[in-house]
Order: C-alpha cells, then structure tokens, then sequence
C-alpha cells in the first residue's frame, strides 16, 4: 500500500523499531526493496537521492511505478526526496506525487537551515506531505567527515529546531558519513548521543549514511532511538559485486536473466537489512481504510480515526 513517511515513523516510535530507508532508482532495485519488505512483512521506505532522479530514475517515470508496485502488496510503501537541495528538484518531485520529502540545509548555519528547511515544511504541509530536516551534517564517508564531531548535531539546538521548522523526522549526525568507507574503516557512533536527542523528542530520528556502518552499529542505533535507517551505497554495491560476479561466472549469460537474479539478490540484501532495523512483521499494524469500495491511497494505524 502506497502511503508517506510520517504513517511509517510514528508507528515506529510508538512501537520502539526502526524502518529500512533503501536507496533505488530502477525497476530491479525497486522490486527488491518493496519484495523484501513483503516477505518481511515489513514498512519500507524508497529513497531517491538528486543526483539519481537527474541522471536516470525521473520523477514522471518512477513515481508511477513505484505507486503501482506498492499498491500491488499490503505492507506500507512510502517514497521520498532524499536531501533535496535545490528548490526546483523539492517541487519537481512534490509535483510527482512522491509521498514524503526530505530536506538538506544542514550545510548552512542554524537560522538558514531553519529557514530552508520551513519553507519546504509549508509547501509540503499544506498537501498533507510529511517532511523530514536535518540538524547536525552527515559527510562523506570517502574523507571520513564522520570522524569530525564538530559536524555532529548539538542536543542543545534540537528543540529549537523542531519548534521553528516543525518537521516530521528528523536526521542527526553522531559519526556515520555518506557513501563507501575506505577498506577496513567501521565508524565509531556516538550512542548517548542519540539516547540523549531520543529523550528531548517523540519525533522520529533517523540515521543517515549507515552504508557500510556494520550490523552491530545498526541494532545498537536502533535500540538508542534511531527509527529510519539509511542505506543506499551498500545496497548499490551489493547488486553491483552480484553481477560482475555472474557475467564471470557466466559470460555469455543473457541480459533478462542478470536482471532477473540481481532483483532475486537485491530483495535477499535486503532483507537482511530489514531484520536489523527490527521491523519485520510490523506491516499488522497498519490497515486499509474503504469507502465507497474504493481504497483510500493512505495507511492508518489500527484503532486510528
């Protein structure tokens, strides 16, 4: 079932778990992550970054689709913007029918960030469209911007912050870094820090950036308080490392068929994942309302109004 990010998180909160954010951007990641989240019976949520939506998965295309394949299951799909920067990109894909949107002005001092981020709050706001703000500002794993504490968010800024943007999930940084990690390198995360933005907020946390952190950094970030969890590089890398691997085993192996096996290994990877965040089984709380025999486009919350 197609629904946002805000149905998905509050669920989460509520009921102390977190949800896969899975980076996609073609029909064979697509259908691995929502198949994944049906055979895990699990809440998904589909991220679509900028730079992905430019160069290949566009918003007239994808948004349909996406649409279309979660409306094909039960469990509650939802599709956002990640760290939508440019202003013409966030209502290029409010327009399309993405489902939540997510904000990224962390890069500019607090009162801009807090500026950006609430204009996009009351755009999407008005049509029922739930928004996420980052504070704090999660780097690139390549330089390990992770490691520099200074970038982490200050418990001290976050209610102001909440107060004056009024998002819906908010991303904070305590030591993961977006993209690959030099070889060996597992970031050290900065768990009170998390239980301490945890106790100032029922608002969900999320946890950007987690590609490559390790299962254990994750359940620990789970059990602090994170309820999104990141991932888009490893699961990229993932469907990448399985197909060299079979054209090597199998050189002469038909175009069909490798993307018929990558989506097979896509939905296992992530399923995984899904496991650690500890949503599986967490679909039987959200239902279906009907009117009129025709279903409404959003989950509700059993026992919900």
């Amino acid at each position: 079932m197609y629904t946002d990010m805000k149905t998905i998180l509050d669920d989460a909160v509520k009921h102390h778990y977190a949800v896969l954010a899975g980076g996609a951007f073609n029909m064979e990641t697509i259908r691995g992550l929502i198949g994944a989240a049906d055979a895990e019976q699990a809440p998904v949520l589909i991220l679509l970054g900028q730079n992905m939506i430019r160069r290949h998965a566009h918003t007239e295309i994808i948004a349909p689709m996406i649409r279309e394949l979660a409306e094909e299951t039960n469990v509650p799909v939802a599709v956002l913007l990640d760290h939508g920067r440019d202003w013409d990109m966030i209502t290029q894909t409010f327009r399309a029918g993405f489902s939540s949107m997510m904000v990224d002005a962390s890069a500019y001092p607090m009162e801009e960030n807090i500026a950006r981020t609430k204009k996009v709050v009351e755009l999407c706001h008005a049509q029922g469209v739930p928004v996420e703000g980052e504070l704090g500002h999660v780097g690139a794993a390549a330089t390990l911007d992770g490691c520099d504490e200074s970038m982490y968010t200050r418990p001290e800024e976050v209610r102001e912050f909440l107060e004056a943007t009024g998002v819906d999930s908010l991303a904070i940084a305590c030591g993961t870094a977006h993209g690959k990690y030099p070889d060996g390198f597992v970031p050290t995360l900065n768990f009170e820090l998390i239980r301490k933005v945890r106790s100032m907020t029922e608002v969900p946390l999320a946890l950007h950036g987690t590609s490559g952190a390790g299962d254990d950094n994750i359940r620990k970030a789970v059990g602090a308080g994170i309820n999104k969890v990141n991932v888009a590089t490893e699961i990229f890398c993932a469907c990448r490392d399985f197909m060299k691997r079979r054209m090597e085993e199998e050189p002469e192996i038909e175009y069909l068929q490798l993307c018929v096996e990558t989506e097979q290994h896509c939905k296992e990877f992530c399923r995984h994942l899904i496991r650690l965040t500890g949503s599986s089984g967490k679909a039987e709380h959200f239902k279906r309302q009907y009117r009129f025999g025709r279903s409404v486009d959003r989950a509700l919350l059993d026992g919900a109004e």
